[in-house]
């Protein structure tokens, strides 16, 4: 068995993993508190899940055999620079490695997505792939060949850091126009909250998607196709660079299988002026949904 640890924007999740099963997962949210000492929450809030999790499963320390951690933004050496998180070369690998003996790796966390879903999920049939994680902000992953592109020295594909509004809003990386700040669930969900006065209110992505777009769909319809056609921008920039055979949704995005948002997003993509190739990929969304970057911090290793 061994033990799987999702950092995200929000969020940290752990779980145990035995054979590419999710056995067991609890998650904490960060509370605006927690975020003003952002990487004590982050230690704390792992040593408390991996007990909860191996007390649950009535099992000891002594039973895992590794510990992988997905991490948001670039991750080097073990050290995690996000910008979502407000963390800057911050080594969780040698304070994990302190307290545990188990083998410790952490790696991004869309690779470890993309991971799960090509080894065992909605990818596995594939070859040629691109995964793309979107939350909090927009990650992901490339295959060719069936082999994860990796570049020497950082993470590499940082999707939602590539341009596609020349001077456009300003993101958390200190650059302007960044995919993500127009495509992740978090901006549209800004958007939404922003047209309907809800901007005080908690809203979670299930409630945007499953209530406020349908009961407002009149008011919210022109941010909603907004951000079709700036995801449709960059989906179609990466399959004109990789001509995937595949083009997988992770994150909180895998949530909208069948919901009429990806319906639009396919038919903008397979329009023939939308690509160079007028290459027309399968489109699916992740298997494992959520829980793709808990399971794939375990794959490989």
């Amino acid at each position: 068995m061994k033990i799987g640890i999702d950092l995200g924007g929000s969020h940290v999740g752990v779980g145990i993993i035995e054979d590419a099963e999710l056995l067991i997962s609890k998650d904490k949210i960060f509370s605006e508190e927690d975020k003003q000492n952002i990487e004590n929450s982050i230690v704390k809030y792992i040593d408390e899940l991996i007990n909860e999790v191996l007390d649950e499963k009535g099992i000891t320390i002594d039973q895992i055999e590794k510990i992988g951690v997905a991490a948001p933004g670039t991750v080097a050496g073990g050290c995690i620079t996000s910008y979502n998180l407000g963390l800057k070369g911050f080594n969780l690998q040698a304070i994990l490695e302190q307290k545990y003996t188990q083998p410790i790796r952490v790696r991004n966390d869309g690779k470890c997505a993309a991971l799960a879903e090509k080894k065992y999920g909605a990818m596995k049939d594939y070859d040629d792939c691109v995964f793309v994680n979107i939350g909090t902000g927009v990650g992901g992953a490339a295959f060719l060949g069936g082999k994860l592109l990796e570049p020497a020295k950082y993470s590499g594909f940082e999707f939602g850091h590539m341009t596609i509004v020349k001077d456009g809003i300003e993101c958390t990386c200190g650059k302007r126009g960044c995919f993500e700040r127009y495509a992740s669930i978090k901006s549209l969900k800004t958007r939404i909250k922003r047209r309907l006065n809800m901007e005080d209110q908690d809203v979670s992505g299930q409630y945007m998607r499953e209530e406020l777009m349908v009961k407002y769909h009149n008011e919210v319809k022109n941010d909603v196709n907004d951000f079709i056609n700036y995801l449709r921008i960059g989906i179609c920039n990466l399959i004109d660079i990789f001509e995937p055979e595949v083009v997988c949704f992770g994150g909180s995005f895998s949530y909208y299988e069948g919901h009429p948002v990806l319906k639009q997003l396919i038919e903008e993509i397979y329009k023939p002026e939308s690509t160079f190739n007028d290459s027309k990929p399968d489109i699916v969304t992740a298997k494992f949904k959520n829980n793709a970057g808990i399971i794939g911090a375990t794959v490989d290793f």
